[in-house]
């Protein structure tokens, strides 16, 4: 009898003691609804590059798509008005956006079925404050917004994450007089479960929350499984599709489609200033362990707490993580692909799987060959693998879509340049967003580059706030592999990888024994990259 790949899967997964309900939750396509606008030719096209154009109502653009098995949905057919590219208000927002999408779901029965929604490039990703529009692009009116408990600017994204819940209600532009004020905290935070693992039984519901700090900072409320508490459940994740251009999005798609990390030359760059270099419980005055009033939502020193990690973690060389605590533009990480001055920075030529960085805030940013300073483009010198991730501790790092610019007074390396240059995925901020609330790259390395979720759902586990200012950039589909997992050498990992295990025990982790953690490491790789697929054609 021939097997089939099906049956080879089951097969080999069978021997590591059956199908588990993980496996089973994994994110597929047919659970993510892409939202574009037809009438936005970026919007249309991006959705075609995604989709394939056969698939996407009015597409011309004769592309095959990298995501054939996703939802569509097009706001135009809903009798929306058409929005435009970078701001929106937020009662635009709720009509042009959230509500169309909120009746689509219910009008098609998709409730429990879609637990992933993707926006497009030509859509707007800003949502502005309800009574101070530009509050946001101003630290100094952003701060004071959230001491008067009233922020209500946020990213498009992070609201739709919360889509069923009526955060509006009562705005008035007064303190803490709706949810919309502040950020909200997110449930999700530090897990390592798929989304699609967790109910949506009580997504409608609308939730309660208690006020513990200026912003205001809600925390969700009520007894553990209550309908009226916020859980992981009841969030979307949502990542966005986007870039300066068109082909950037489908080089980045590209890169996605084969995410591989080679655990020996590959490295993650953390790239602090001032620091002491010890991963303190404490807070202190480091910008990744700062606190705040919005102190629930610091992660303890994410970048030496990291870095530990990855070195723990012996299935990685042990110069992956590259870290450098020390102010000064002499030593600010640099790569070879741009010339520099003289002296100025460290250089790193290792592709780099993660860029975790200070930024324009480092105390000292390297210069150009003519010593004029280059605060803007760093991340276009550095080498990637596919699958490279940045995240930068700088408030504007997300702005730079929809044409929307860079703020002449916070010059920060943005996302989109990041994409254009080779890099495969972002987080980051498209308003002030404050220290303690920006990614952490603790949960985007423990669940992605060393873990098995996709990117949607892992980016999320690492955004401690809700409808507050962060924004995901890249397939949410996208899944990890690693060198560590590919027994064969292939360049990928998949069933045969179990068989070249099974034929020949490799030690996966290092320990100087090939033992059954080595085994169980290849088994749930193989899983998280391989059933995705198969469980839903393409």
């Amino acid at each position: 009898m021939r097997l089939t790949r099906w049956t080879q899967l089951a097969l080999a997964a069978g021997l590591a003691a059956g199908f588990t309900h993980t496996a089973l939750g994994q994110l597929r396509p047919d659970e993510v609804l892409v939202i574009y606008d037809s009438r936005i030719a970026d919007s249309l096209r991006t959705a075609e590059i995604y989709a394939g154009s056969k698939r996407v109502p009015g597409g011309v653009g004769g592309k095959t798509g990298f995501r054939r098995g996703v939802r569509l949905l097009d706001l135009a057919s809903t009798g929306a008005a058409v929005t435009a590219p970078g701001n929106i208000a937020f009662a635009d927002f709720v009509t042009r956006l959230r509500d169309p999408i909120r009746v689509h779901l219910t009008a098609n029965q998709l409730l429990g079925r879609v637990r992933c929604l993707v926006t497009t490039k030509g859509l707007p990703h800003r949502v502005q404050d309800s009574d101070f529009p530009t509050a946001g692009d101003n630290p100094t009116n952003l701060v004071n917004e959230y001491s008067a408990n009233d922020a209500t600017c946020a990213s498009v994204d992070t609201e739709l994450v919360l889509l069923w819940q009526n955060l509006s209600t009562g705005e008035a532009g007064g303190a803490a007089d709706s949810k919309a004020d502040g950020a909200i905290l997110n449930p999700y935070w530090k897990s390592a479960t798929p989304i699609t693992s967790l109910p949506q039984t009580n997504i409608q519901v609308q939730k309660q929350y208690t006020n513990a700090g200026l912003g205001p900072m809600w925390v969700p409320f009520g007894a553990a499984g209550s309908a009226t508490r916020l859980a992981p459940g009841d969030l979307y994740v949502v990542s966005r599709l986007d870039g300066y251009a068109l082909a950037d999005i489908e080089g980045a798609l590209a890169r996605a489609s084969r995410v591989y990390y080679n655990v020996d030359t590959d490295a993650a760059m953390f790239d602090e200033s001032g620091a002491n270099g010890v991963a303190d419980a404490a807070a202190n005055s480091e910008f990744d362990n700062v606190n705040t009033a919005f102190a629930q939502m610091r992660d303890a020193d994410d970048y030496e707490v990291t870095r530990d990690a990855f070195n723990a973690d012996t299935r990685f060389a042990s110069g992956f993580a590259r870290y450098n605590g020390l102010a000064g533009g002499n030593q600010f990480f640099i790569g070879p692909r741009l010339a520099w001055f003289p002296g100025d920075g460290v250089m790193l030529t290792s592709p780099l799987a993660l860029v975790a960085t200070y930024g324009a805030n480092h105390s000292g940013v390297p210069r150009d060959p003519a010593g004029n300073p280059r605060r803007t483009d760093f991340a276009a010198s550095y080498n990637y693998p596919d699958g490279a991730i940045i995240n930068t501790i700088e408030s504007y790092n997300c702005r730079d879509f929809g044409g929307l610019g860079q703020l002449e007074f916070a010059t920060q390396q943005q996302v989109a340049h990041f994409i254009a240059s080779g890099g495969t995925f972002g987080v980051g901020n498209v308003w002030e967003p404050l220290a303690d609330a920006v990614p952490d790259n603790r949960f985007l390395a423990s669940n992605f580059i060393r873990g098995n979720l996709s990117w949607a759902e892992a980016a999320w586990t690492a955004i401690p706030a809700l409808s507050w200012q962060q924004m995901v950039v890249g397939d949410p589909l996208a899944r990890p592999a690693r060198s560590s997992e590919d027994i064969n050498d292939d360049g990928s990992v998949g069933v045969d990888d179990l068989y070249a295990w099974e034929a020949a025990p490799a030690d996966v982790d290092r320990s100087g024994t090939a033992n059954a953690v080595d085994r169980e490491f290849v088994v749930q790789a193989l899983r998280s990259w391989e059933r995705s697929d198969l469980l839903t054609p393409r």
